[in-house]
């Protein structure tokens, strides 16, 4: 399934997600099928970091 899912959006805007959402679920596999919220927010901000807002952009 994760070969599909990453085939299917490979290389655009969603890429991010899914590697996110793939590791996630391989982390559930590793598991008894649970995965502590910690380790979940390790997942999600490696894949997907905040975007800090640019001091150079501004809009008025």
């Amino acid at each position: 399934m994760a070969e599909r899912l990453t085939s299917d959006c490979t290389a655009g805007p969603a890429q991010p997600f899914v590697d996110a959402l793939t590791e996630l679920v391989q982390a559930q596999v590793d598991t008894t099928g649970f995965v502590v919220l910690h380790r979940w927010v390790e997942i999600v901000k490696r894949h997907l970091p905040p975007q800090l807002p640019d001091p150079e952009h501004t809009t008025e």
